[in-house]
Formats: C-alpha cells, structure tokens, sequence
C-alpha cells in the first residue's frame, strides 16, 4: 500500500507502508521539501511603501531600512527571496487584498485588515513607539498634560495615525503637512509650537536634520504598547506557510538578529543613542 502525495504536473511521491522506518521517514522527508520548494519557487512579493527611518530607498535607489532588512532575513531563513513592489499605502493594501503581493510590515492590525492579512503571532517590535511631542528648547516645559494641548498650533504629518488621534480633540490647532522633515522645518522657525510625532521616527529626524540642541522632547507623551507583526495576505501562497514564517520569526527574535538589525539599520546608521530610545 502506498501513499500519494500530489504535486505539480500530476507527479506523485510516494512512500511504501512496509518499508522500513528510515525509508519512510525518508520519503517523508522528500514529500515535505518538495512541498515547501513548490510553495517557495516565487520570489516573496513585499508591498514597499517608503516610511523613514524604517523603509526607506538608499542613495541608489534600493529598498533599505531595518524593516526591508527582517522581511528579507525572514525569507531567507524560510528557503526563499524578496521581489520588492513600491506602492503607495493605500495602492498597498489593495494589492494585499487580492494577493497580488504577499507580505508587508509596518502595518497596524485592524479589524477591518485582518479580514484579508494573517499576523505573525510574534512580533518584530514588542511595542509601537510612543506618541511624544517636539519643542523648542526651553519651552517644552509648557506642554506637561493632555490639556496643555489646547491653544497650541501641532504640526502633524498629513493622514498620519497621530493626526487622526489628535484631530477628535477639542480646541487643539493641528497643523497637517504631507512629510514631517517640513514640520521640524517650520517648528524650528517659530511657525508653530510643537511636532506631534512617534518617537522612533523623530529621534531619527532630530539626527538627520542635526537639529539636537535646538529642539526637545516636551515631558508629556501618550504611550503605545501594541506591539507590531508581519502580515501576510490571506490570497498569498505563503499565508499556507504562517507557521513556517512565525518559526523563523520566533527564531530571530531569539537569536538576538532582530537587535542586530535595530542596531545596524537605526542606531549605527543615523548614530541614535541607545539610552535615547529603546527599540526591541
């Protein structure tokens, strides 16, 4: 008696019931890695759009950043490549719905996502960046509560998460621009009075721009403790391989690559201390 397997072209391998038990681990063995190079034989198609520090294109143009750095980590460690496909957000998740790309990170899990991602159970940051507030120095003393908010005139980044949290709250001023470099731009020029922005990604415009010793984090900030997952559209190939990329995921954060990679991409590269925030 024997068991078939059925992959491509119709072949089968299949694996004798009576052999002995080396042999049949064997055929075993050869029926799971021949499955898994079916599944793997295309590249994994990640939906790019460029957020700095995190995604962002090198000075030749490729895709860089500690997150394109843990997509491609993750699928090397599971027998496969990454075929970068630039998108704007919106364009992004539409082609995540129809499985038109397969994997993307940087996304916030919602309800309304979760009907056509999968999350990785573990997740590549234990927690999102803080909510904090950008002044000038020696005035960030003036914002210490929630309610010092109102009166101020915030520069927020344009459909940002930030924006939208502060824009339901009565009597604060926003001041929405499409990039936040314009919003440090302005703050330093006394235009407005604060930058409403997560921690990680002004830490690395404060290094950018050179602009330590000019501007400060103001004592009040809003806490994120959601943490952060890969996502994997539901119509992809690789949503069948969930366990598989979670593996590999468990095992970077492990072995001590997911802080090699913070290190190398974010820390090094824009010379951000660590004491100054703590990414994990």
């Amino acid at each position: 008696m024997t068991i078939g397997h059925p992959l491509q072209g119709g072949r089968f391998f299949a694996a004798a019931a009576h052999r002995p038990h080396t042999g049949a681990m064997r055929g075993a063995l050869l029926v799971l890695l021949s499955l898994f190079s079916l599944v793997h034989a295309a590249p994994m198609r990640l939906a790019f759009d460029a957020v700095e520090p995190w995604k962002r294109y090198d000075e030749q143009g490729r895709a860089s950043g500690a997150y394109v750095e843990i997509v491609r980590e993750l699928a090397r460690r599971t027998g496969t490549t990454v075929e970068v496909v630039n998108c704007p957000l919106k364009r992004c998740l539409m082609l995540l719905q129809q499985g038109e790309v397969d994997i993307a990170i940087g996304l916030h899990a919602t309800p309304e996502r979760e009907k056509y991602l999968r999350f990785l159970a573990t997740p590549y940051r234990l927690h999102a960046s803080d909510h904090v507030y950008y002044m000038r120095m020696g005035e960030a003393g003036r914002l210490r509560g929630a309610s010092d908010l109102v009166g101020l005139a915030i520069g927020v980044k344009l459909g940002s998460e930030i924006s939208d949290s502060l824009a339901s709250r009565v009597g604060v001023k926003l001041e929405p621009v499409p990039d936040n470099r314009n919003n440090f731009a302005k703050l330093v020029a006394g235009r407005i009075d604060a930058v409403a922005i997560p921690e990680d990604q002004g830490e690395y415009l404060l290094a950018d721009l050179h602009l330590q010793g000019r501007l400060t984090k103001a004592p009040y900030r809003e806490p994120n403790g959601s943490s952060r997952s890969v996502a994997v559209a539901r119509r992809s190939p690789y949503a069948s391989q969930i366990e598989a990329l979670d593996a590999a995921m468990a095992a970077m954060r492990a072995d001590g690559t997911l802080q090699r990679i913070y290190q190398a991409q974010y820390y090094d590269h824009f010379g951000i201390g660590r004491d100054t925030i703590d990414i994990q």
